[in-house]
Order: C-alpha cells, then sequence, then structure tokens
C-alpha cells in the first residue's frame, strides 16, 4: 500500500514559495550582483546533502516524469555520482583517521566536484522546476553554521555586507518535516527525521514502507537492486542502512577500498555532511 505524502509534500512546497520569492527579491534588488543565468552549471557540480523531506518530494517528482529512455540515463548518472561521493567520503574518513585538520579536510570536501545527475547533456537541468532547496539560493549569500558562502561566479565581494539567508533555519524547518513524517508513519527508526542523503541516491530510494520502518511491516533481507535494462547496478538503501545522515551506499566501491573490513563499521558510522560553497 503506497504511503499518502500529500500534507509533507505541501509543507515543503510552501518553504520553496519562501525560497523562491527570497531569491526573487536578490535579483530585483541586487539584479548586477546575482549571476545565475540559463546554462550555467556551476552550481550542478557542487556537493551538498538534502533532507529526507526533499528527497522523497523529489523522488516523486522523478518517478512521476520520467521513464523509458531518459529514465534510465538519469538513473546510470545517478549510480556513478554515487560511487564517486561514496569514494571521496571514504577518503575523507581515512583523512580524519590519519589527524588531519578538519578545515583542511572540508576545504577539500568543498573544491571536489560531482556532476550532478539531473544535469543534461545540453547542460540544463532535467529537473529544474523540482530542483533541491540549495540549488535555488545557489547564487546569493547564505551562511551555513555562522560561515557565509556564495557562488564564486557572483558578484558579491568578500569583506563586503549582503543581505544573507540563513540556511540553518531552513534546514531545521525542513528536517522537522522528515520528523513529522517518522511520526506520521509509525517509523521505527527514530532518527530518520534526520537522515541527509546525495540527490543521486534519493533518485534511486523507493520510499515505501519497507525503507521507512513503518511499525508491523517486516522489513526485507538487503539485496541487489534489480536490474534496469541499463548499466546501472548500484544499491538502493535498505531500512538496515539507515544508521547515518549521509550514509553511502555500500556498492563496488567497498571492493576497492584500501581498508580492512574491521574498518567498514566505524566508516559507515562517521560519515560527513557534504556542503558545497
Amino acid at each position: 500500500m503506497a504511503i499518502d505524502f500529500t500534507e509533507y509534500f505541501e509543507k515543503y512546497e510552501a518553504i520553496v514559495a519562501e525560497v523562491d520569492a527570497v531569491f526573487t527579491k536578490f535579483e530585483t534588488e541586487m539584479g548586477d550582483l546575482v549571476k545565475c543565468g540559463k546554462g550555467c552549471s556551476d552550481c550542478c557540480h557542487a556537493l551538498f546533502d538534502i533532507t529526507l523531506a526533499e528527497a522523497i518530494y523529489i523522488n516523486h517528482k522523478f518517478n512521476e516524469n520520467f521513464s523509458g529512455l531518459e529514465r534510465s540515463q538519469v538513473l546510470e548518472r545517478a549510480d556513478k555520482a554515487d560511487r564517486q561521493i561514496h569514494k571521496l567520503k571514504r577518503k575523507v574518513y581515512k583523512a580524519t583517521q590519519e589527524g588531519r585538520p578538519a578545515n583542511e579536510i572540508l576545504n577539500e570536501v568543498a573544491r571536489a566536484r560531482v556532476r550532478c545527475p539531473m544535469l543534461g547533456d545540453d547542460n540544463l537541468c532535467a529537473m529544474y522546476e523540482f530542483r533541491p532547496i540549495t540549488c535555488r539560493l545557489y547564487g546569493v549569500p547564505t551562511s551555513i553554521g555562522g560561515e557565509a558562502h556564495t557562488c564564486s561566479l557572483a558578484g558579491f565581494k568578500g569583506g563586503e555586507k549582503y543581505p544573507t539567508v540563513n540556511m540553518d533555519i531552513i534546514i531545521d524547518r525542513l528536517i522537522n518535516i522528515g520528523k513529522d513524517v517518522q511520526k506520521g508513519v509509525d517509523s521505527r527508526f527514530k532518527e530518520l527525521g534526520n537522515m541527509l542523503l546525495p540527490l543521486s541516491m534519493a533518485l534511486v530510494t523507493e520510499y515505501d514502507e519497507h525503507y521507512l520502518g513503518v511499525k508491523g511491516v517486516e522489513a526485507p533481507k538487503p539485496k541487489k537492486a534489480a536490474q534496469t535494462g541499463t548499466t546501472f547496478t548500484g544499491s538502493k538503501p535498505t531500512p538496515q542502512e539507515i544508521v547515518a545522515p549521509g550514509a553511502a551506499p555500500k556498492d563496488d566501491a567497498c571492493s576497492s577500498c584500501t581498508e580492512d573490513k574491521s574498518s567498514c563499521s566505524s566508516c559507515d558510522i562517521k560519515t560527513v555532511v557534504l556542503g558545497g560553497e
């Protein structure tokens, strides 16, 4: 039986409307500094995670609007992006184990580039109308954890004071919707609402009773995703894998890891939330 997410989607869309209004205000009042335009895809290579509410919403819209060859091509790109992100997170974990400074590691992550699976060959977003909130605000000054960020291609200059969007407040509101989902479906996963994951993983996940941990529904044994008729071979995350925000899927990237098996559990737990500048 499909879960009805309508009330959560309405809450999410209300936040999207507010965010779009804020961006429009920047364009109206500081149009010479906002450089976003058709064909610019700088934000489409930034690394960031999305909340559960966004993931379910975007997944729903993807399933509604994509089929056939176009869908298969997106899933192939999502699989490729997942593998890149998974390897990067393992690299980050290894760096923390070596004692490298946190700022050095985070700066390295911020410089990493992974192509968004929704970015088409024409350099346009195939799902622009339903893009994540981070994408909607990428070209204007934002604050995350008290630190200011902005697109490197924008006209906003360092050292100057500008109106800034507090992303922490927006993320808290999105996480609260995720918590509402957790309570609404009566999930046995207490931290489900706090979950963060890459867009690429959100596209290939099936947000059903098993994944969301609905009480009374027996969880299936983990298994690899079925072939889709393309080269997509990534494994869908299962309920048992919801162990930490941003946890990467267990796929073939594990076989290329240089760590021994004893480090696997620590690697899965000590993941990081990726955030582009």
